[in-house]
């Protein structure tokens, strides 16, 4: 009998490559929604499950999955799963080290250019047919400005040297600082507050962490300069919501380029329908509902729902790895997993 893998979030160009991949070695079931208490059941027989960013991995449904063994991350990072639950229960977990590098570098270059020129305003006055006097639009140059990088890894690198090509300086904090790559790009590495002072914007490419959680808040928006630029494609974990509202109506920050929001899973959810529900919801989820209402309306903000990865090329090197993943799990050679905790005592 073939082991079972259900697919979450599986678009029609998703079973097309992995039917014909795959089909020969394993059982597959795709489901067009991500995984939640409403589509678990597609994966109660399954061996494997694999599944995007999007799909919170909880504990209470891998509960519900007596058969699962293995997770395939259709994604680098890795931060929805409970890899808690995961070690104590022997299920392995693999994901996506490198798909997105120049994708997600490319966005976030293209989000700061298009708040720094105030694209969106200006095509939708274009579009409008607003007689719009130039002072309304009117943008800034990036060359010879100063570009904050937090996070200098794969990514980041790679947004350093398309920044390096416009003409721009960077400097840079990490606490695990690339020296050879600093010298060959011609960046510089400084603390974060010194980065913060100095950045005429800044973009985050850390990843999820407890020490990394609101990294920019209250305190350190304190320290920008006036008028910076603030660019997220990491995790929308990353900056203090509330803190960058008040930031922006103030003027502290000049605009926002976000395609990673805190409580993002509640794009869809009203403001309205919120309050009306607000006896069944968490004081926190309906802060952040109104968060991203407000977010959303504000017009010195480019917002995007987590589509930065979202490339032909990139799609086609997640499909790729995580079928290669999957097919070396199986015959026991497993690759790409990510460090689980050790098993509770």
């Amino acid at each position: 009998m073939k082991p079972v893998i259900t697919f979450f979030d599986a678009f029609e160009a998703d079973k097309n490559f992995f039917e014909s991949h795959l089909r020969e070695q394993f059982d597959l079931v795709f489901v067009d929604k991500g995984l939640s208490a409403d589509t678990f059941d597609q994966a109660a027989k399954a061996q494997i499950i694999a599944m995007h960013v999007t799909s919170p991995t909880t504990a209470e449904l891998m509960a519900k999955m007596p058969d699962l063994k293995h997770i395939a991350c259709r994604s680098t990072g890795y931060d929805h799963v409970d890899l808690k639950y995961a070690a104590d229960h022997d299920i392995t977990v693999s994901s996506v080290p490198s798909y997105g590098d120049q994708t997600v570098a490319e966005f976030a270059v293209m989000l700061l250019l298009s708040v720094s020129r105030r694209l969106v305003p200006s095509v939708e006055a274009t579009k409008a047919g607003k007689d719009v006097t130039p002072p309304d639009l009117t943008g800034h140059d990036l060359g010879g400005k100063t570009l904050g990088v937090i996070g200098t890894g794969k990514i980041g690198r790679k947004v350093i040297a398309m920044a390096r090509g416009i003409g721009m300086n960077v400097v840079a904090f990490d606490p695990m600082p690339n020296n050879d790559a600093a010298r060959d790009l011609g960046y510089t590495y400084v603390s974060l507050d010194e980065l913060l002072g100095q950045a005429d914007a800044i973009t985050l490419h850390a990843p999820a962490l407890p020490e990394t959680e609101h990294i920019l808040n209250k305190d350190t928006l304190a320290k920008v300069k006036s008028g910076v630029i603030v660019v997220n494609t990491a995790r929308g974990t990353l900056i203090d919501t509330p803190a960058l509202i008040d930031a922006l109506h103030s003027g502290k920050v000049a605009g926002a380029g976000l395609d990673v929001l805190e409580g993002e899973e509640f794009l869809q959810v009203t403001p309205e329908y919120a309050l009306l529900e607000a006896n069944a919801i968490t004081d926190t989820k309906y802060r952040q509902v109104l968060a991203l209402d407000v977010l959303a309306k504000m017009p010195n903000v480019v917002m995007t729902n987590h589509n930065a990865y979202n490339s032909v090329e990139a799609l086609d090197r997640i499909r790729q790895t995580t079928a290669d993943n999957i097919v070396a799990w199986q015959s026991g050679h497993a690759q790409n997993l990510v460090k689980l905790p050790e098993k509770s005592s």
